[in-house]
């Protein structure tokens, strides 16, 4: 599978999942703000896509011109599209992963970027799905990129990606509450996170 290009039709729905999700934030504000805490882990592929594109979504209209809010909308959808080529079990494997199986799950953004290969997807998406793993101190991966280094949809992305993440069941580890996701972020800002994007998701965690 990895260096497949995904077929046109299933982008093409991807894609128009990722612009019905704008669609959505954009006429309920930023009291669309959601995590899937409570929800099976199960589930949790299919509503970490949908919730961590409607975060994203609502931290870049504060700090990106709406026309670029199309284009980020489609790299959060897709950011995880590479975990289709790992194998189910580990995908879903319950409990903590061993060393080599989180060296394999790294690998996924680079494979989501074989999978987009072609000009049907932006470089700006593109950048979502290679980088969203990165950190603002350069600790993250695939590329270790510090700062500015990784593109401002790369790094809302790294906020919103983590944040569904800790409020979500997941089969390796129990949701967190809300408010502690939230502090998570907060305490994170100027480490792992992008001090800017951090301000600005707390003014949509305000807002809600």
């Amino acid at each position: 599978m990895p260096g497949t290009l995904l077929p046109y039709e299933l982008l093409s729905d991807l894609t128009g999942m990722a612009d019905r999700i704008l669609a959505e934030v954009t006429t309920l504000g930023d009291g669309a703000l959601r995590s899937s805490n409570g929800t099976g882990a199960w589930a949790y592929m299919v509503d970490h896509s949908i919730d961590a594109t409607v975060v994203g979504l609502l931290i870049g209209r504060r700090l990106l011109p709406a026309r670029d809010l199309p284009e980020l909308g489609t790299g959060l959808f897709l950011q995880d599209i590479g975990k289709l080529a790992l194998p189910p079990s580990l995908v879903h494997k319950e409990g903590p992963l061993a060393p080599d199986e989180w060296a394999l799950m790294m690998k996924h953004p680079l494979l989501g970027l074989e999978f987009l290969r072609d000009d049907s997807v932006s470089p700006a998406s593109k950048s979502i799905v290679r980088s969203h793993h990165e950190r603002w101190d350069g600790s993250g991966y695939p590329g270790g990129l510090v700062k500015d280094e990784a593109s401002m949809f790369s790094r809302i992305a790294a906020v919103a990606d983590v944040y569904d993440a800790v409020t979500s069941e997941r089969f390796h580890a129990h949701a967190v509450p809300v408010a502690d996701g939230v502090d998570l972020i907060r305490g994170s800002s100027g480490t792992a996170f992008d001090p800017l994007v951090v301000d600005a998701f707390l003014g949509v965690v305000a807002a809600s």
